[in-house]
């Protein structure tokens, strides 16, 4: 099973100036496809600790997905700095200028010419077009390691995955992360875990459970499994504070 990793590029994340749903999003949806996300990092528009950061991530993960850093200024430095890491060289292709520029055309302007910095694609490497904005993304593939480049809005990346990525991922996926969700009544949290203590401790090392308080009290089992999302969970059962039911959707 792949291992991924997401790395979301902008310095307004670090001052907090915008709520990154990117990660969430890509989380939940690569959760589906049985990838497992290890870690998740944010990092400012700076392109030495960028490159930095990367290298990290490559070295251990075998997918890194990068959001951000793909627009027309002088600080948007992620697919540059990819390239570099990976060994991709830059390159602008035609095609892709004339998109962005009718792009432009279809709003009723006239198009920057520092946007042409966009069309700049990876040689050999895979291109997703950006049917929403004018940021195309790209995979780079190479040595078993793979770097997905993705825009930062998710106006853009939501669809671009959507269309494209997920598509493309398929080949790194052979299973499915299946989560369940249940509620319980009447146990508090230190009482949940000594009844469902043999879970933690279960012989499948993929198996986990996390217990987390809310208006009442939740118990999250998350099971990997080589199994489509709907197969049941054997581990559900009676409390003595409450029953809690199984979920399997």
């Amino acid at each position: 099973m792949a291992v991924c990793e997401i790395l979301c590029v902008g310095t307004e994340l670090l001052l907090g100036d915008i709520l990154n749903t990117n990660e969430q999003f890509l989380s939940k949806e690569l959760a589906a496809m049985g990838i497992s996300v290890m870690h998740r990092s944010s990092v400012g528009d700076n392109p030495e600790r960028l490159a930095q950061e990367l290298k990290t991530a490559l070295g251990r993960s075998d997918i890194v997905i990068t959001s951000g850093g793909l627009g027309p200024t002088d600080d948007d430095l992620t697919k540059e700095v990819c390239c570099e890491v990976m060994g991709f060289e830059l390159r602008e292709d035609e095609d892709t200028a004339e998109r962005i520029r009718s792009y432009f055309k279809s709003k009723g302007g006239n198009m920057p010419e520092n946007n042409l910095k966009q069309a700049m694609l990876p040689v050999g490497g895979t291109v997703f077009e950006n049917n929403h904005g004018t940021a195309p993304g790209a995979a780079l593939e190479k040595n078993g390691k793979c770097v997905i480049i993705l825009p930062g809005p998710p106006g853009e990346l939501v669809p671009m995955f959507n269309e494209s990525v997920r598509g493309f991922l398929k080949k790194y996926s052979d299973g499915a992360i299946v989560s369940h969700t249940v509620n319980i009544i009447g146990m508090g949290e230190s009482s949940v875990a000594e009844e469902i203590e043999d879970m933690f401790d279960a012989k499948n090392p993929a198996r986990r459970c996390r217990i987390r308080h809310r208006y009442e009290q939740h118990r999250r089992a998350r099971c990997r499994s080589a199994q489509r999302k709907g197969q049941k969970d054997s581990d559900c059962r009676i409390l003595h504070g409450g029953i809690y039911p199984q979920k399997a959707d």
